[in-house]
């Protein structure tokens, strides 16, 4: 796959199949959309494009709304898991005042037409785009049928709720992370470096790895200790994630992340790393002393080892 952050300035491909959207997560209900766009292009022997923004276009409507710790997905990984469906081009457009004000017309005979030729447009069933949401599938087979064939992709549920990247952020925000996995199709996960802390993990006897967020606008998960898996070097070690502020021992009011690794020794420090996160066994809490800390942090792994030898995962 080959991606770029503007549209090209002259004709691109001669003919192509298209969807358009935002895509934060690359979700179960992205992935029919996408799987769709790459399904008819396959079909046809044309190329398959995907449309989409480096920021998220509320940050452009209501300028407050900071992008930071608010994305399913920033650019390193959507670029990733879309190039994993099978696209051949990815355009991420920053979300302007060109793009806010673009009309639908203009989108389809000056973007679509003229430089992708485009034959086939995929939407998701809420999708829209161009100034004021005019653009739609129906917009689409009422003024451009003999150009475009339109497709509206049904939605794509689980237990009766609909797959989207606002409940799924509620999930992760909410610490529900199993759900919001499930949803995902795949393991939510923070990519970041591992850095030095306070040490104070080595002096209670659980050495971790803390991490740094590569990217300041990935959504962090609600505060708690989670079973999770740390990716190094391609390999996986798994371990106990605590996710929070770490009040029994700081008085920190910043939120690390930080993983005890399962019989793990070698050092790792400045490691390029993903963490992966499986469930969340309990909230972050504070201890009346360190011992009842440690305890805690005992009955964690104790836990953490139970669950993951049920599913045949030994540390």
């Amino acid at each position: 796959m080959k991606y770029f952050y503007n549209f090209p300035e002259i004709p691109f491909i001669d003919r192509s199949v298209i969807t358009i959207g935002m895509f934060d997560g690359v979700h179960l209900g992205h992935a029919k959309v996408v799987a769709e766009c790459v399904k008819i292009a396959k079909q046809k022997g044309i190329s398959s494009v995907v449309i989409s923004f480096s920021n998220h276009p509320s940050s452009y409507f209501n300028s407050k709304n900071e992008s930071k710790n608010s994305l399913l997905s920033p650019d390193k990984e959507k670029i990733r898991w879309i190039e994993s469906l099978g696209i051949d081009y990815l355009f991420m457009i920053p979300f302007d005042n060109y793009i806010a004000h673009l009309p639908a017309e203009n989108f389809i005979e000056d973007i679509l037409l003229a430089k992708f030729g485009i034959n086939d447009l995929v939407l998701g069933y809420d999708n829209r785009f161009g100034f004021q949401r005019k653009g739609s599938v129906d917009f689409v087979n009422e003024h451009y049928s003999s150009q475009i064939n339109a497709y509206s992709i049904d939605v794509a549920k689980i237990e009766n709720e609909i797959i989207s990247s606002s409940l799924i952020k509620e999930y992760v925000i909410q610490g529900n992370i199993s759900k919001a996995n499930t949803m995902l199709g795949r393991s939510y996960s923070l990519q970041g470096k591992v850095v030095h802390g306070h040490h104070k993990g080595r002096e209670l006897g659980f050495p971790t790895a803390n991490i740094e967020l590569e990217d300041i606008d990935k959504l962090i998960p609600g505060l708690g200790v989670y079973i999770s898996c740390l990716k190094v070097d391609g390999t996986p070690y798994y371990g106990v994630t605590n996710i929070g502020k770490r009040p029994t021992i700081t008085q920190d009011t910043y939120i690390s992340i930080e993983t005890h690794l399962f019989d793990f020794q070698d050092d790792i420090y400045e490691k390029e790393v993903e963490l992966y996160l499986f469930e969340k066994i309990r909230d972050e809490k504070k201890f009346n002393s360190l011992q009842e800390l440690i305890e805690q942090i005992s009955l964690d792994i104790k836990f953490t080892k139970s669950q993951l030898a049920k599913i045949h995962i030994t540390s």
